[in-house]
């Protein structure tokens, strides 16, 4: 997979539409309807630009959180309705609080200028489902294939800090690849964390080229389970990220001889200096998540 290619695409939320992704126009006769239904309650849209496009800014919302210990929703299920209540009807976009007419004309899938809210007080039971039918569902549990697939899926906006909580996750996975310091649009924040392993791996694979026909792998297995610990390592101590959950109290356990860093968000980070990141850029997180073992996949740039 292209990683850094597909991302790059979508960082910071600077990825628009197609022209034929949205509504040509707005049809006040058509009622048919879509709902997002996640653990905190439902949301209704129209079947109109307005109705779209607030859709991918509540699923850009949910992307936005998706590493954030304090959230509360672990499942979204996506339903369309072809005859809605009046009810719904009357619910429809009501996470809208001020609708700018220049998202209307904007080729973007998102409300950009208008000014929305997603709180509880916004959303609808589920009672409000009868008669709809269910047209996806996606895992919100933090792990690197469920956001991959969520925001690709959407052509949602990945920002700086789900960058680097996405590729430790998938760094945690797979290893090592050297695709941090390929992105010239977000650098890695734990890229001095791994300088040393990356040189050590550059090193193990510049030798197995030169003698392909060796069967010895040059240390190349143990220094990825290293990258994989180190990972692994950071999600938890500093995004209380843990086997794919979101864990207070985990303990990093790093098999590299850097010092190791106490688990403490970033906000309570300790004031004493720590040799290992001298030379590290200024990272400051909150908590965020580890994923679940799964097949590895061969990475792409």
């Amino acid at each position: 997979m292209g990683l850094l290619k597909d991302w790059a695409d979508r960082w910071l939320h600077h990825r628009t539409a197609e022209t034929g992704n949205l509504p040509v126009s707005a049809d006040s006769e058509n009622q048919r309807m879509s709902a997002v239904a996640t653990d905190e309650g439902v949301l209704l849209f129209s079947d109109s630009v307005k109705g779209m496009k607030a859709r991918t800014t509540y699923l850009q919302h949910l992307a936005d959180s998706f590493f954030n210990f304090s959230k509360k929703v672990e499942t979204l299920k996506l339903y369309e309705i072809e005859i809605p209540m009046r009810q719904m009807v009357e619910l429809a976009d009501n996470c809208i609080d001020k609708l700018s007419k220049a998202d209307l004309r904007r080729d973007d899938i998102q409300l950009r200028k208008s000014v929305c809210s997603f709180t509880p007080e916004k959303m609808a039971g589920k009672e409000m489902l009868v008669g709809a039918v269910c047209t996806g569902k996606y895992d919100l549990r933090p792990d690197f294939n469920n956001f991959d697939r969520l925001t690709k899926d959407f052509g949602l906006g990945i920002s700086p800090r789900n960058y680097d909580v996405a590729a430790l996750l998938y760094i945690s996975e797979n290893g090592y690849a050297g695709l941090m310091e390929a992105d010239h649009f977000h650098p890695f924040s734990y890229q001095y964390e791994f300088k040393e392993l990356a040189e050590k791996l550059g090193d193990s694979m510049k030798a197995r080229r030169e003698a392909p026909l060796s069967a010895h792998d040059f240390g190349y297995a143990a220094l990825q389970m290293e990258a994989k610990t180190m990972a692994r390592d950071i999600l938890q101590s500093e995004f209380h990220i843990t086997d794919g959950e979101f864990r207070l109290g985990g303990k990093a356990n790093r098999t590299s001889q850097r010092a190791k860093t106490p688990e403490k968000c970033s906000s309570q980070q300790s004031k004493e200096p720590e040799p290992e990141k001298t030379g590290r850029q200024a990272a400051k997180h909150a908590s965020s998540v580890v994923p679940q073992k799964k097949e590895k996949k061969q990475l792409i740039i």
